[in-house]
């Protein structure tokens, strides 16, 4: 339903395609957005085995509905800081966009003008 609207009122999502993966925080070509990759694993719940997942509508999901293992329906998400070689097969990445404050800094500068003749009558009083 939200799709459709999206449709109608031509409201564009930005998915963030153009962003590499292997970049952990870099902005979005297409919006400017600064986007974090996170790289997810899927565990079984009984025995712990990694299993194959995907993302559909920005949901982890395994791509096998029971563990291959042990049968286990039910698995865990676990957040991967370091992405190992041995865990590239079952990693699923996933962009998120970071909440950044918009500040604005100004910078002012005031300059006060001085008469000449106080500028010549201060001159003699550094010179004693």
């Amino acid at each position: 339903m939200l799709k459709v609207l999206f449709k109608i009122f031509n409201f564009k999502i930005c998915t963030h395609p153009n962003v590499e993966t292997s970049r952990s925080l870099s902005y979005c070509p297409d919006c400017g957005k600064l986007i974090r990759t996170n790289w997810y694993v899927i565990r079984c719940n009984c025995c712990g085995k990694k299993r194959i997942g995907f993302l559909k509508g920005g949901k982890i999901l395994p791509v096998a509905k029971y563990c291959t293992n042990c049968g286990e329906h039910n698995y865990e998400i676990e957040k991967i800081n370091n992405l190992n070689y041995f865990d590239i097969s079952f990693a699923v990445a996933k962009k998120e966009e970071e909440n950044v404050p918009q500040t604005q800094e100004l910078t002012q500068t005031w300059c006060e003008e001085v008469e000449i003749l106080e500028k010549l009558r201060l001159l003699p009083n550094y010179l004693n």
